[in-house]
């Protein structure tokens, strides 16, 4: 059922707003259903898809009383975010919002890991299939220590790997164990990876595990890059990696996809009791 909005979009072309509504009218309930009440930080792109992006962070004005809050940090010293629901994130969106991003903290806990994170980035000309064999590569090492991932496709030859965790770790010792899976990985195929700050401009792809930190963000899975394109950070199965491309989902096609169902949500599921303490042992 369509939602109305809450007040007139005014930042894009009617076509980007149609677009980008139509399609988060469809994704809303799969990314709140996942994240329910996660903290959130909406991005506006200026003056357009392709622009320069600008994120909301802590909260320093009023929202209605029907919006969802979370207050982040010890007493006295909180942010207050917006929290993840349907609602909320339309109200974004009718407030120039195109992206969503999160740290993907624990439901329990918003400042204890629910997904771990890799992110993956092709640099100076490598590719798209490049960028497959990069997930391919983490996938192989993450599977050594006994932990599976959902694979996402994002914007611009990107990706990320998800790691559902059933205890509540903490993201000190998340970052630093995934750290050891990216140099693991890195140390594999050098002639593929770089996990360097800065890289070199050479064909290589990036891993960057360093957003597994409160307030560090990353895209969330159904959410729209705000490339030209509008293109969909789009949840695959392992078995579609090579059919499923990147770009091949955006704000303007993406009811078909949509319509498959929550594919990240059902491999959530299926991976719900995977414990990050097991990786330590």
């Amino acid at each position: 059922m369509k939602r109305k909005p809450s007040q007139p979009h005014t930042l894009y072309t009617p076509e980007v707003r149609a677009a980008v509504l139509a399609h988060y009218e469809r994704a809303v309930d799969f990314i709140a259903a996942n994240f329910a009440l996660a903290p959130v930080e909406a991005i506006e792109y200026y003056p357009g898809p392709g622009g320069r992006p600008e994120f909301t962070a802590s909260l320093h004005h009023p929202v209605p009383d029907t919006i969802p809050t979370v207050e982040i940090g010890e007493f006295g010293h909180t942010k207050r975010y917006i929290a993840i629901a349907p609602n909320s994130l339309l109200w974004l969106v009718h407030r120039n919002a195109i992206g969503f991003a999160s740290w993907t903290p624990s439901p329990r806990d918003p400042e204890s890991v629910g997904f771990g994170r890799v992110i993956i980035s092709a640099k100076y000309g490598a590719t798209t299939d490049d960028l497959e064999s990069a997930m391919l590569g983490v996938q192989s090492v993450l599977r050594e220590r006994h932990v599976e991932c959902i694979p996402v496709l994002g914007g611009d030859i990107t990706a990320a790997l998800f790691i559902p965790f059933g205890d509540t770790p903490t993201y000190e010792a998340v970052r630093t164990w995934l750290h050891e899976v990216a140099d693991a990985a890195a140390a594999r195929r050098p002639d593929l990876f770089t996990t360097e700050m800065d890289p070199p401009e050479r064909r290589l792809v990036h891993i960057c595990v360093a957003t597994n930190a409160v307030g560090r963000i990353s895209a969330l899975p159904y959410t729209l890059a705000g490339n030209t394109a509008l293109e969909m950070v789009t949840p695959i199965e392992w078995a579609e990696l090579g059919k499923v491309r990147n770009g091949a989902v955006t704000a303007r096609n993406s009811a078909d996809r949509l319509a498959m169902g929550d594919i990240f949500g059902r491999l959530a599921n299926e991976l719900a009791g995977q414990p990050f303490a097991e990786t330590r042992r």
